[in-house]
């Protein structure tokens, strides 16, 4: 079962350590960007809430952040030893009358409980506990698309051959292997399209997996760096066994 933690002091500052921990949770759980966006949100309003209101009246103090991703569930635990405070004891805010007229606060709460799907509160002899979990879709294997390229990906080939490939993209395909075992040869027009898939892929916390670099494709990979960029396997074997254990960890 995936897991981290952190702990940070309870400042505004903190925010941005605290985002980046959060990404790691949600690039780890493979999220779409929607699902990744709203994990953040509702951390951000959960910390915001300790920074502003646990350590009101105390000089200093830290918060501990875990998180753990278990059968395609996320859950993210806040902890602080601040004044205790139950969130569900506050009102949902006003969000239907005229501006003029509502209340303030609320708000941050109220956002938690719709970005997550479910918003726990403890306080005991330790401290504050919020625990809030977000169900998303498990990619399965069976959601691989493969893609077998052949002949040069140069100017004038790359066009072509890369078209299913991007068309699936379009379509909103979120796990990708592209055999390279017929691709006699490899330009920068090449790399640059296969860039830009990597990065679509990124932004929906896809998968993509490249396998059967010949030796001389190799070669370009390495010397511009672009080994270090992509998940490269020796065989489709091996990609598929890679993610199968990925699914099952």
């Amino acid at each position: 079962m995936p897991s981290a933690s952190l702990t940070v002091p309870a400042q505004l500052d903190s925010l941005s350590v605290i985002g980046e921990f959060v990404n790691s949770a949600t690039r780890q759980a493979k999220m779409s960007e929607r699902e990744a966006w709203q994990v953040q949100l509702a951390v951000d309003e959960a910390a915001t809430n300790i920074i502003q209101h646990a350590y009101l009246d105390q000089p200093t103090g830290n918060i501990r952040i875990e998180w753990a991703i278990r059968e395609g569930e996320l859950r993210i635990t806040l902890m602080d030893k601040g004044q205790p405070f139950d969130p569900s004891v506050v009102p949902e805010p006003d969000i239907t009358s005229p501006f003029e007229g509502r209340q303030a606060g609320g708000l941050g709460i109220y956002l938690m409980h719709k970005m997550m799907d479910e918003v726990q509160y403890v306080f005991d002899a330790s401290g504050n506990t919020l625990t809030m979990r977000k169900r998303f879709a498990e990619p399965a294997v069976a959601d691989l698309l493969r893609f077998n390229l052949s002949g040069r990906l140069d100017a004038r080939g790359t066009v072509s051959a890369m078209t299913p490939v991007n068309s699936a993209v379009e379509a909103g395909a979120r796990m990708m292997l592209i055999d390279l075992t017929n691709v006699s040869f490899l330009s920068s027009s090449g790399l640059r399209a296969l860039l830009l898939v990597r990065r679509e892929m990124n932004e929906r916390q896809g998968v993509l997996m490249l396998c059967g670099l010949q030796p001389q494709v190799e070669e370009v990979f390495a010397m511009t760096g672009f080994s270090q960029v992509f998940e490269i396997f020796r065989t489709t074997t091996d990609a598929l066994n890679a993610l199968s254990s990925r699914n099952q960890s």
